[in-house]
C-alpha cells in the first residue's frame, strides 16, 4: 500500500514516498505512539443482524410473515416464516456464530423450515407411495434414507429433548420422514445438537465449532433405490410386464367409461336439452311471454 505525503513536508528522497503496510506497522510498533494503540477487536453481529442480513437481505426493517396461501407461494420462501420461527433462528445464528461453525448450517435449517411453512406446514407435499415413480425402462423407483441418517431420524424423534425442544415439533416429523422429504439436504447431526441445546437438554458436542465448520451442499441423507420388477406404463395403472392389469385397482371414473363405452349415447345439443326442459316444465318462451305481453 502506499501513502501520499503533503509536500509541506521535507523529505530528502522521492523513495521515502513509498511505505508498505509491513512498514508502517514496524514504524508504529517502534514509536511510542505505536505502542499506545489500542489492538483492534473484530466485529461482532448479533443474532438478529445474522438472520436480517441471511435471510432477508439485509433490509432495515424485518418484513411481516406472509400466511399460506396457494396464489402465493411464488413469493421468497423465508417471508413464511412465523414470529416464533424467526426468534429460534436468531437465537442459533447467534450460537453458531459464538461457536465459529459454518453459518451455511442454519442457512440450510431456516430454510427448511421456510419450505415447510410456505406449503402450509406440508399438507401441499404429495407422501411417497408405491408405483409412484418409474424410470425410463419401467422400473419403480424410490428413497430412502441411508443409514447413518435414518439413525439420526430416529434418535431425535424418540430421544428426550424432543418434547421439550423450542423447534416446531409438526416440523421435525415432516422433515425426519421419508416419505415426506426424501431429497431433503438438511444435515440431520446438526439439527439433532441444535434440538438438544434448544431445550431443557441444553447439551451440545464439545467439539460443536470443529464439526460443523464447513458447510457442503454435497452431502445426501437419502439413497435411490430402483426394483428389479419392470412395469407397463402404457396403461393408467402400473402392471408387471407379462401379466394382465387388475381392473379392481382403476380409478372409478375409468371403471364407469369402461362400462358405458358399449352403449354411449349420442351428445345432444344444448338447443335440443333446452327445447325438452321447456316441454316439460310448461315454462313459455321468449316469443310466448312477448306475445302474452302484447295483449
Amino acid at each position: 500500500m502506499s501513502i501520499s505525503i503533503p509536500e509541506k513536508i521535507n523529505v530528502q528522497s522521492a523513495s521515502s514516498l513509498a511505505i508498505t503496510q509491513p512498514e508502517i506497522k514496524e514504524a508504529l510498533s517502534a514509536s511510542p505512539q505505536g505502542a499506545q494503540q489500542i489492538p483492534e477487536s473484530p466485529v461482532t453481529i448479533s443474532g438478529k443482524g445474522l438472520m436480517m442480513s441471511r435471510l432477508f437481505n439485509g433490509h432495515t426493517f424485518e418484513p411481516a410473515t406472509v400466511k399460506y396461501d396457494p396464489a402465493m407461494t411464488a413469493l421468497f420462501p423465508t417471508l413464511f416464516l412465523l414470529p416464533e420461527d424467526r426468534n429460534l433462528l436468531t437465537a442459533v445464528y447467534e450460537f453458531a456464530s459464538e461457536e465459529e461453525a459454518d453459518l451455511g448450517y442454519v442457512d440450510d435449517l431456516a430454510w427448511s423450515i421456510a419450505h415447510y411453512r410456505r406449503t402450509d406446514n406440508g399438507r401441499e407435499i404429495i407422501p411417497q407411495r408405491p408405483l409412484n415413480r418409474f424410470d425410463t425402462e419401467g422400473h419403480e423407483v424410490s428413497y430412502s434414507f441411508n443409514e447413518e441418517s435414518a439413525n439420526t431420524a430416529h434418535r431425535i424423534l424418540k430421544g428426550s429433548a424432543f418434547s421439550t425442544t423450542a423447534i416446531d415439533r409438526g416440523f421435525l416429523r415432516f422433515a425426519l420422514d421419508v416419505d415426506y422429504s426424501p431429497f431433503s439436504s438438511l444435515n440431520f447431526h446438526f439439527l439433532e445438537q441444535i434440538v438438544n441445546k434448544f431445550s431443557e437438554n441444553g447439551n451440545v458436542v464439545a467439539d460443536f465449532g470443529r464439526q460443523f465448520h464447513h458447510f457442503s451442499f454435497d452431502q445426501k441423507n437419502w439413497i435411490r433405490n430402483i426394483s428389479e420388477e419392470v412395469y407397463d406404463l402404457s396403461g393408467s395403472v402400473p402392471f408387471l410386464k407379462g401379466t394382465k392389469p387388475d381392473v379392481s385397482d382403476a380409478p372409478a371414473a375409468d371403471k364407469a367409461c369402461a362400462d358405458t363405452d358399449s352403449h354411449t349415447q349420442p351428445e345432444r345439443s344444448i338447443r335440443e336439452i333446452i327445447a325438452a326442459y321447456l316441454k316439460e316444465t310448461a315454462v313459455p318462451t321468449l316469443f310466448e311471454t312477448l306475445r302474452r305481453m302484447k295483449r
